[in-house]
């Protein structure tokens, strides 16, 4: 009897301390949600603002973004002050900064409270690359990278005509009298692109020149920051 009297206090005080624990992550739980809905209630415009903002930028409609979430590095060097207003209506007349990794590409007013927003995006850089490939003996050239367009200047030798261009079988250039000058192709950016050039005689090198412009990305954070006071 005197081990059951025992062991029914221990299975007690065990139940008390369990009890204890359960109350007091209960209103730990309860503080924290108290204070992220008391920071809600105080700048919920600031939120709404930022917020929409920072989807505007990064969508891939926009004028910053090549596609969702991938910002466009030289449309991010010619962004400011006014092009925020001009082009995203959503500020109003909130003071806003945008930033890209720590520096200030676009300020208006002085967002010195307020609420930020942050989102990691890419940021792609396009260069520019040149290749002029001896078509001599073959009549094919591939690109060592993907891209998304390619111009194709041909100077063809006299005597011989280039009337057909083609990137991954796909008919892209093709005039029967004859291609001669600078042209304009777009073509896949998810895939390896092989340009096949139809002649009626040889082109040594010289004869077709390509140009394509590699994407070079880069990850960033992105941070917006609204004070509509």
């Amino acid at each position: 009897m005197i081990r059951d009297s025992g062991r029914g206090q221990a299975n007690l005080a065990a139940l008390a301390v369990a009890l204890v624990v359960v109350t007091a992550t209960a209103v730990a739980g309860v503080v924290v949600a108290d204070g992220a809905l008391e920071r809600s209630d105080r700048d919920p415009e600031d939120r709404r603002v930022a917020v929409a903002l920072s989807e505007r930028i990064v969508s891939g409609s926009g004028p910053l973004a090549n596609r969702t979430n991938v910002l466009d590095a030289t449309a991010v060097e010619g962004f400011d002050a006014a092009t925020l207003a001009e082009r995203y209506p959503v500020v109003g007349d909130a003071d806003v900064r945008v930033a890209l990794d720590g520096e200030t590409i676009a300020e208006r007013g002085d967002p010195v409270g307020g609420t930020t927003v942050r989102r990691v995006v890419l940021v792609e850089r396009r260069e520019s690359v040149t290749l002029t490939p001896d078509l001599t003996d073959r009549s094919e050239v591939t690109l060592p990278r993907r891209t998304g367009s390619v111009e194709v200047r041909v100077d063809p030798p006299a005597g011989t005509t280039v009337r057909t261009v083609r990137a991954n079988g796909r008919v892209v250039l093709h005039d029967p009298s004859g291609l001669d000058g600078t042209y304009e192709v777009n073509v896949s950016r998810f895939e390896t692109t092989t340009l096949a050039v139809e002649a009626s005689g040889n082109l040594p090198r010289g004869s077709v020149e390509v140009t394509y412009f590699p994407a070079r990305t880069t990850k960033g954070l992105l941070e917006v920051t609204v004070d509509a006071e």
